[in-house]
C-alpha cells in the first residue's frame, strides 16, 4: 500500500484513485496524545491530513470526525501533512 496517491502515468497524469477535495475537522490518537487535524482529500484507500505534531510515517492512528472512526497508518509525512493509509 506505500502507492497511495501515487501517479501511474508520470507528472500531470491520473492517479490510481480518484481523491475528492473535502475540508473534514477531525482528531487523530495516536500512543503519544491526540491531534486535531483538517482531513484535505479522501478516497477508498486513504486520506490526506493537516495539523501540527502528527505522527511519523509508518506509526497508527485512529482519526475520528464525529461519531465516526477509522484506522490506519501514516504513509508520507511533509511539513504539516500527512498521506493516511485506511486499514
Amino acid at each position: 500500500m506505500t502507492c497511495f496517491g501515487k501517479r501511474i502515468d508520470g507528472p500531470g497524469g491520473r492517479r490510481r484513485i480518484k481523491r475528492r477535495a473535502v475540508r473534514i475537522f477531525g482528531s487523530a490518537e495516536t500512543a503519544n496524545g491526540t491531534k486535531l487535524i483538517v482531513i484535505k482529500d479522501l478516497c477508498l484507500i486513504g486520506a490526506r491530513l493537516k495539523g501540527a505534531g502528527l505522527p511519523q510515517p509508518g506509526e497508527q492512528i485512529l482519526l475520528r470526525t464525529g461519531e465516526r472512526s477509522i484506522t490506519g497508518r501514516i504513509a508520507w509525512a511533509d511539513r504539516d501533512h500527512r498521506g493516511m493509509i485506511f486499514g
